[in-house]
């Protein structure tokens, strides 16, 4: 099982930051982005995240 986490600074809110994991190999997921923000949608879960573009990262967790 390969998870990705997903983060960074809430779109409209530079105080806030949000995450979201991601089960590569289980979860159909989509990422988006638009000239000022990034989104994160597990489709699977129905999770997502809207973040500011240039805050968007991710790591590999497992």
């Amino acid at each position: 099982m390969t998870k990705l986490s997903y983060s960074g600074l809430k779109y409209g809110d530079s105080d806030v930051e949000v995450k979201l994991s991601v089960d590569i190999q289980n979860d159909w997921f989509e990422i988006t982005h638009t000239k000022e923000a990034s989104q994160v949608m597990n489709k699977s879960t129905g999770e997502y995240i809207v973040v500011n573009r240039n805050t968007l990262k991710f790591e590999v967790v497992s």
